[in-house]
């Protein structure tokens, strides 16, 4: 389905996205990583170079953080293209800015008009978004130091640490675990522990650029690391993660941890133990716990005897106590808590070492006596109440008890209610989106039905026009000339024919007077 509406930037989708933004933002995440920190004294950027190239011009187009003004500077992650038009437009709207009030354009106005050009470009049909994401570090005399970030959709956010590009979830994780309020020098530290631990090559300094943006002398500027700087800062890292890999060398063995793990368990456990009613089922699920640690040291055979004896009876002695704190009756209660044993050894053996454990973590063991002590207290005075008080209630108690009851009762039956009334609901609307989605496919078939009936529709009005022409002109000339014949044979043309007289003939006059009456 969503093909039909990932083809125009304009169109949403039945759940309300843009898919052609949501493309832009997935190409940011495959590219260089970029991340910025907020520092007391000033910002980091920090950007990854990824055109690295032994034949490579570095002085064309191979920076990866730009100054767009005197106090605003930003890197990129995305589309290069993109980011060199984006990146004009910030330096003119600076200078623009500069030129016609006299002093340096506040960052976050910055920020909103280029997000302004990014969102007009969401609603244009024809257009695509821009495919990059910006980091901005900047400084003015309103808000002081100050880090923004924004996205193809056009929106900005505020931050005191952020990163884009390639694996910017795990790191912002880790800024989120190792960031505080810090000086530069502490942030450029930070910055190269979070680029070794993400990117997915080794850390070197002609594969990073890092700068810095602070005041100094009543003034912005941009600082950028030289390579000697970085490899100095590299190596001080590198340091640091052999010592953590030499300590982690020197920890316990996975026998020592296991034993430790039962032990924060076990008095976790115990504690919980202090309300046992309401934390039965919890006890419960830690003895379970502690069984599977339990079975595990035994696999691994380094504990000694006489220990894994004594956690044994601390987890049976667990166990205990949830099923009394299980049964409904207070006489099957204390039945129940005689069964605990009423004093555990000592441990014997490797004491000593249990002990330094125990100091290690902070933690020291319940005495078993004042569990299984407190608890026959609590049942023996249940059961006294039972014996003493509940069977003297008054006919209004056992009234209340019985109204109680009743609306728990009612209540019960609304809820049940209401959870059918639910489900039919649930499956009403279930019933109406399926009708919604067949309606919407309906709607999407006639409309192309719809346009190629109106294309047909007028290809053959144009044809019939251009017949209706051609006949009209047959007509009008057939008529024509039928009009000419009868014009011409009602007024024919007259032809006018010359007379010519013959000259007389003389004759002889008897002759001529004698024929002349012959013929009479």
């Amino acid at each position: 389905m969503a093909r039909r509406y990932d083809s125009k930037t304009t169109i949403f989708s039945p759940e309300g996205r843009l898919y052609q933004v949501e493309y832009a933002m997935e190409a940011i995440s495959h590219a260089g990583t970029c991340l910025g920190i907020m520092a007391d004294d000033g910002v980091l950027l920090a950007a990854e170079k990824r055109n690295v190239h032994k034949l490579l011009d570095d002085s064309v187009l191979n920076e990866k953080i730009y100054r767009l003004s005197n106090n605003i500077s930003c890197t990129v992650a995305g589309i290069t293209s993109d980011a060199n038009v984006l990146i004009n437009h910030l330096r003119w709207w600076a200078a623009n800015y500069r030129l016609r009030f006299g002093e340096e354009m506040p960052v976050e106005q910055l920020v909103q008009e280029l997000c302004n050009e990014k969102q007009r470009f969401t609603q244009r049909g024809g257009k695509r978004p821009f495919g990059v994401s910006l980091l901005y570090a900047g400084w003015d005399k309103h808000y002081g130091y100050q880090l923004y970030q924004s996205d193809p959709s056009g929106n900005y956010t505020g931050w005191k640490a952020t990163c884009i590009g390639n694996n910017h979830a795990a790191a912002v994780s880790l800024l989120k675990q190792e960031y505080k309020e810090q000086s530069l020098e502490d942030a450029k530290k930070l910055a190269i522990k979070v680029l070794w631990k993400t990117l997915d090559v080794k850390l070197a300094s002609e594969k990073i650029e890092m700068a810095v943006l602070k005041r100094k002398d009543g003034k912005t500027v941009l600082e950028e690391l030289t390579d000697k700087e970085l490899e100095t800062l590299i190596a001080e890292h590198e340091k640091k993660e052999k010592e953590a890999e030499t300590m982690a060398e020197k920890m316990p063995t996975p026998s020592d941890q296991t034993e430790l793990a039962f032990l924060r368990l076990l008095e976790r456990t115990k504690k919980l133990c202090d309300n046992v009613e309401t934390n039965a089922h919890k006890i419960q699920a830690a003895a379970g716990q502690l069984e599977a640690l339990l079975n595990k040291m035994h696999e691994l055979n380094k504990a000694e005897s006489n220990e894994l004896v004594q956690y044994t009876r601390e987890l049976n002695q667990l166990r205990i106590i949830s099923q009394v704190a299980m049964q409904k009756s207070t006489e099957n209660k204390l039945q129940q808590i005689e069964r605990i044993p009423k004093l555990f050894p000592l441990l014997n053996g490797g004491g000593k070492e249990v002990e330094e454990k125990e100091e290690e973590t902070g933690e020291q063991l319940q005495s078993s006596n004042e569990i299984r002590l407190k608890n026959k207290t609590i049942y023996e005075q249940e059961l006294r109440d039972e014996l003493f008080h509940r069977t003297h209630q008054d006919k209004k108690e056992i009234k209340h008890d019985e109204m109680q009851e009743q609306m728990a009762n009612e209540l019960l039956s609304l809820t049940r209610s209401l959870k059918e009334n639910m489900k039919v609901a649930g499956n009403v609307i279930k019933d109406d989106n399926q009708r919604l989605v067949r309606m919407q496919q309906q709607v999407d078939s006639n409309e192309e039905r719809l346009s190629a009936e109106s294309v047909r529709l007028a290809r053959h009005a144009y044809k019939c026009g251009f017949d209706c022409m051609l006949v009209f002109i047959v007509f009008f000339i057939f008529v024509s000339f039928i009009w000419m014949v009868l014009v011409m044979k009602i007024f024919p043309k007259k032809v006018y024919v010359p007379t010519v007289t013959p000259p007389p003939v003389q004759m002889p006059h008897s002759h001529a007077h004698g024929h002349v009456h012959g013929e009479l």
